[in-house]
């Protein structure tokens, strides 16, 4: 592993264990304690079903995978335990196979109808930060701190490709609308672009010299969405060489992107705030740091934190302030002509009542919790926040 990727590495374990409630041999279980460390999200089919993985600052301690529904995040079930901190999870489209990765590089999988998780002790050979489905859902896809992708073949249970990139950290993975190209972000500040499913390069782009955190596809697969450890959202196209263009700015690392089925992106920084790129929502905080971002449809945000398990963001309803009515004179009308012939007078239409003018329909602000912004420590000349 390079230089570089050992400093994030470490300074990554310096933040995870400095933001530990609980030091000592008496930790609490993740799902037992007063606050839930959700480090990952993702939909498990349809109806607001939703599956998470967990952590404590103990990152060699059990930690679970959970479900829970998005009308009531609160309420969690454990599904199993790895036999430590859980990094990312993943589901298939239909919900019937969870999947899942560890601090150790362990993998466990569980499909619809198995009593147990399967254990597949250091599948992938060092700590994962990243996961993924296959668009064909027959394959995760995973990349380890040593800079290695791979695929793991569900049906196989085993690695059936993998690919060595620039010894950076993969730290982000995304599959393109298509199922084509896989991107991988790593610790040096690039995107790596493979073919599916033999991981052939096709393409690389210099985002930034920071690490960047997190990746999306974006607009059909078109461009991609990078959040890079300087601070900055970026898009850049998604070909060989594109050139990256800062979309928005933090105030700390951008750590998760989510994109909504209507495409609107959400970023989170390791601080707690949120952002909303190409809207006129404002800025939130969450409660407490911010880890893993999910979107169920449109209309709500889950967000998972360090310390506040999970919380959500919706959009709301208000009525419009009602204008007065302004009703106009009728029209004069002409002075009516007497008939020559004894015929009976022409019938005076009645003046015709103008519409009253509808108020115009107010654009709905997203929802604002009123959380306590934390006092983010950094890590000497990195920035980093103990969130």
């Amino acid at each position: 592993m390079s230089l570089a990727s050992r400093l994030i590495t470490t300074v990554l374990l310096a933040l995870f264990l400095a933001a530990s409630p609980t030091q000592g041999e008496n930790a609490t279980s993740v799902t037992e304690g007063g606050s839930l460390w959700v480090t990952s999200m993702a939909k498990r089919g349809g109806d607001g079903k939703f599956v998470g993985s967990t952590a404590t600052g103990l990152l060699l301690r059990p930690a679970d995978v959970i479900a829970f529904d998005a009308a009531d995040p609160s309420n969690v079930t454990t599904l199993y335990s790895h036999p430590a901190a859980v990094w990312r999870v993943v589901a298939t489209d239909d919900g019937k196979t969870v999947a899942s990765v560890d601090y150790r590089g362990n993998l466990m999988t569980q499909s619809e109808g198995d009593q147990e998780a399967s254990l597949h002790e250091g599948a992938f050979d060092r700590w994962c930060q990243s996961l993924a489905i296959s668009a064909d859902q027959s394959s995760v896809i995973a990349g380890n701190e040593a800079g290695k992708v791979m695929v793991w073949d569900l049906a196989q249970a085993k690695v059936v490709h993998s690919v060595e990139l620039d010894g950076h950290a993969v730290t982000g993975l995304a599959v393109s609308a298509d199922g084509k190209t896989i991107a991988a972000c790593d610790g040096g500040g690039h995107v790596h672009l493979l073919s599916w499913p033999k991981l052939e390069s096709a393409g690389k782009i210099e985002v930034s010299s920071e690490t960047a955190w997190c990746i999306a596809y974006v607009e059909g697969g078109k461009r991609i969405a990078v959040g890079s450890g300087d601070r900055n959202l970026y898009l850049c196209d998604a070909v060989d060489a594109a050139k990256a263009e800062v979309v928005a700015k933090g105030s700390d690392w951008i750590t998760q992107i989510a994109v909504s089925p209507g495409g609107q992106i959400a970023a989170s920084e390791v601080g707690g705030r949120l952002h909303f790129a190409a809207s006129d929502s404002d800025e939130m905080t969450a409660p407490s740091g911010v880890w893993s971002l999910a979107w169920n449809g449109d209309g709500q945000l889950l967000v998972g934190t360090r310390k506040s398990g999970i919380v959500t963001a919706g959009r709301s309803w208000n009525w419009t302030e009602a204008k007065p009515v302004v009703a106009e004179p009728a029209p004069a009308q002409p002075a009516a002509t007497e008939p020559a012939a004894e015929e009976p007078a022409a019938e005076k239409p009645a003046a015709e009542k103008p519409a009253a003018e509808k108020p115009a329909a107010e654009k709905p602000a997203a929802e604002k919790p009123a959380a306590e912004k934390p006092a983010a420590e950094k890590s000497k000349g990195d920035g980093a926040s103990d969130e």
